[in-house]
Order: C-alpha cells, then structure tokens, then sequence
C-alpha cells in the first residue's frame, strides 16, 4: 500500500535576495514524483508559500525536510516538534549533508547529498523494517552513539527523472504552479564559495530536449525562470535545447536563466536567446579584481567583463550583475563595484558578502575568521567573517550604503531604455528591498557594532556574547 509521506521546503520570513522573486526549489516536487511513481502517498509543502502546522504533518508516516543553511533554523524547529510524535523526520539539503551530526540532534536521518535515490531507498527499507546500513549516503546515529555515514552509489540518472511533480502541493492550484524548469545539474567551475558542485559534482548532466519542451508547454504564456546553476556550462547543449524550443513552437512569453559570464562572448549563443525571448540573466561577475577573481576560484578575468555586458546588450538581453565581496576586499573595492556598475550601466545587481558554506572552500580558508554560526544570516547579505582591512561592522554598511546609492530614486528614474521599460520597475524592488532588509537588520548592524554576536547552535537559546570566532564542528 504505501506509506504516506509529507516533503517539505522550510522557509524564512526574512528579508532576503529573492524575498521579491520567489520560486521553490525544484528538489522537492522531483522527490515527490518519485515517491509517487513508486507508489506513495506524498503531499510536498513550501513554507515560503504559507505557515506549515506541524500538527497536520503528524499525520504522515515520514516527513522530509529539506533546508538551505539559511533556512536551517526554522527547518530544526519543525522536526524538533514532529520528533515529539511518532513520526519519522529525514532532512536533506546541503547545509545537512555537509553538518549531518548537528542535524541529527533534531531528525532521524540524513539523506546525503543528491536525495532522489537515497530517500525512494531509505522509504522503501522503512516500509519493510529493514537495516538502514544497507541504504548508500545515509546518515544516522548508531545504537551505540556514534555518527554512521553510508557509502554513497554516486550521482543520480539526472535525465531518468521524471519531471517535478507541483500538483502534489495542496498550497497550489493548477494556475499558480511556479514557472521554474531545471535543465541539468552540476556544474564545470569550481567557486570557492559555492555548494554546488560540493552536492552536484563537476559533471554536468541534462534532461533531454524532449523532457524539457514538455515542461515548457504549460507555461507558453509566462515568463519562465531556467533554474540552472549555469544553463550555458555547456554552450552546444544550450543552443540545441534553445534551437528546439523554436523549431517546436515552444517559446514562452519570455524567460530569464543563469549564465556564467564568459558565456556572453558567444554570438551565436545570444542570437538564439534573443529569439527565444530571454529577458535577462544573472551572472556571476563576482568582481572587478583579477586578484580577488582569482581567490574566489573563477575562471574569467575582469579585462572580459566590458565586452559581454555590452555584448548582451547589443542582443537585448538585460543583465543582473552578481558580485561578492571578500573578506580580503576593502571598503573601496564595494564602491567600485557601484561605480562600475553604473557606469557599464548594468541593469540590476546584488552585492553579497562572502559566505562561508559548509562545505565549501571557503568554509575552511576563513575557518578563523567566522564571527558566529547563526545559521539565519548566512544568506549572502549578511557580513559574517572578519574582515581583513577594516570591521565587520564597517564593511556591512558599506555594502548597504552601495546598495542603496545603486538603487537611488535617481538611478531607478534614469532607469528607462527604449526597448527595456523593465529597468524601471525592477530597480524600483531593488529600491524597496535593500532598505526594508536594513530596517529588519538594524539589530545585527547594532551587535557588528558593538562586538557582541549570537553565538550558539540553532534552535537553542541564544544570549549575546563577546566576539569570538568559535570553533566550528
């Protein structure tokens, strides 16, 4: 018959990078459908969408959680209070897959790194009373205490995936399922400060052009989002899937996707994106600093930059410029940043502190400079390693004081372009966004200020104390 399981995405009522263009994460509903095909009740929940009461998920057999670092905390509760029942509590995602132990404390299991086959093995051995040992990339607590991580079968058959499976969400109708298609998974590049590839590999792997094209019909007249880690890794791939969306009449109403920046060097490239109606890409820039793209591990230099913004311009396509500040960067290096960006007039951008993932590289280089692990700010807008040249504090204003001088009345009134109207309104949310995320994180400007910072695992109660770099698990 089954068991009846419940998948859920935790979420933060924070203000963050995407609080104005939400979409789920694809995982979810692809982990779902696979549930389903094998035969099991599955409903999937997104707490971004609305509250999910922990009272209604007591009535499934096993609920999965899945959880971003940023969202861990709110993902703890939940299990914490389903643990108190009966109920059997699997987390996934990578801040669980790289910090299994800590996750342990408040869940049954961990599924390790890509979830879809390690969770269809972990239900079927619940259903059948069987040995999780015999599960690869599981982790759980032993009887005698200890931590026990499965050896993991690799990767998933990424293009055996049946497709994401959005109507197993009682929050959504028909007409509201989220206009986000993944094409592949992994990613060629290696950023230091990027979970990735750590969860993904470096391989790539697609959906058939056919898989894609179906998911497309539905949503002909949206805009769809390509939610890629890097949907021109492969530039051959890219322009075989784009040929066929227009040879097969299936061209949404415009779409926007994730690029990596040399990617725009290639004319034939973006002549199949404009035809196919892409709007804008985000795009790693990271920096204008060799030396700082250097220590973040890209693979292209700042000489390159100029020419493919322009390069996408000249095509139609808007840019969203991505940038990252180091903590070996200086307060002048955030300004030029805005100064460039203005200047090579490109059309939005987000400047984020380097966040120390678990996981990644940069989670062991900064291992002692890392101010505190609450896990709630480590979301990229939230300055959380010791910077080298000047405070913490210092250098959170600054990116909040650049932010802000790029989203100025001013430059969202001279926003306007013949042909990209959409200037407009989009640096009107980056307007709105910045200074509502400053009047909600006046608190932690207060405590950089002051060097005191909340220290202490999630979930628990945390007091502040004075500034140190804890040691970390």
């Amino acid at each position: 018959m089954g068991l009846r399981i419940a998948l859920v995405e935790s979420g933060t009522p924070s203000t963050h990078i995407f609080s104005r263009t939400y979409l789920p994460r694809v995982g979810i509903p692809t982990m779902g459908a696979v549930l389903k095909q094998r035969g099991h009740a599955c409903d999937i929940f997104f707490e971004a969408l609305s509250p999910v009461n922990a009272d209604d998920l007591r009535a499934y057999d096993v609920v999965g959680i899945g959880s971003l670092t940023s969202t861990i905390e709110s993902a703890y509760r939940l299990a914490d209070s389903l643990r108190e029942s009966r109920t059997t509590v699997v987390m996934g995602g990578p801040h669980a897959t790289f910090m299994p132990r800590e996750a342990l404390d408040h869940c049954d299991y961990v599924v390790m790194g890509e979830g879809e086959d390690v969770l269809l093995s972990l239900i079927d051995s619940i259903e059948k009373g069987g040995d999780p040992e015999a599960v690869g990339g599981l982790a759980f607590i032993r009887s005698d205490g200890a931590l026990r991580i499965t050896e993991s079968s690799g990767h998933v058959d990424f293009a055996g995936l049946p497709s994401p499976d959005f109507s197993l969400c009682p929050q959504m109708t028909g007409a509201s399922v989220p206009p986000i298609i993944t094409t592949s998974r992994g990613c060629p590049h290696k950023c230091t400060f990027c979970t990735v590839t750590a969860v993904f590999g470096r391989k790539y792997r697609f959906k058939s052009n056919e898989q894609v094209i179906s998911e497309l019909r539905p949503l002909l007249h949206r805009s769809v989002c390509f939610g890629d880690d890097n949907f021109c890794a492969d530039p051959n791939r890219a322009k075989s899937l784009l040929r066929e969306m227009i040879d097969r009449n299936a061209v949404p109403l415009r779409w926007s996707g994730e690029m990596a920046i040399k990617a725009a060097l290639d004319d034939e490239l973006l002549d199949l994106m404009h035809k196919t109606r892409c709007r804008t890409v985000y795009v790693g820039i990271e920096s204008i600093d060799d030396d700082a793209l250097k220590r973040m591990g890209k693979a292209h230099q700042a000489q390159v930059i100029p020419r493919c913004i322009d390069n996408l311009h000249c095509h139609g396509i808007g840019i969203h410029g991505m940038f990252v500040v180091g903590p070996d960067d200086t307060l002048d290096s955030v300004k030029m940043i805005v100064d460039y960006a203005m200047e090579a007039d490109i059309d939005t951008i987000q400047i984020c502190a380097l966040t120390p993932f678990p996981g990644t590289q940069s989670h062991e280089d900064y291992r002692d400079r890392i101010l505190h692990q609450c896990w709630r700010y480590y979301d990229g807008m939230h300055v959380v390693v010791r910077p080298a040249t000047c405070s913490a504090y210092e250098m959170q204003v600054e990116i909040v004081r650049q932010m802000k001088r790029f989203y100025s009345v001013r430059n969202v009134l001279d926003a306007y372009r013949p042909g990209r109207a959409w200037r407009v309104g989009y640096r009107l949310g980056g307007y709105m966004l910045i200074r509502r995320w400053a009047r909600e994180n006046a608190g932690y400007l207060n405590r950089l200020k002051t060097g005191y910072y909340h220290q202490g695992m999630p979930g628990t109660s945390m007091s502040p104390k004075r500034a140190a770099a804890p040691a970390l698990p």
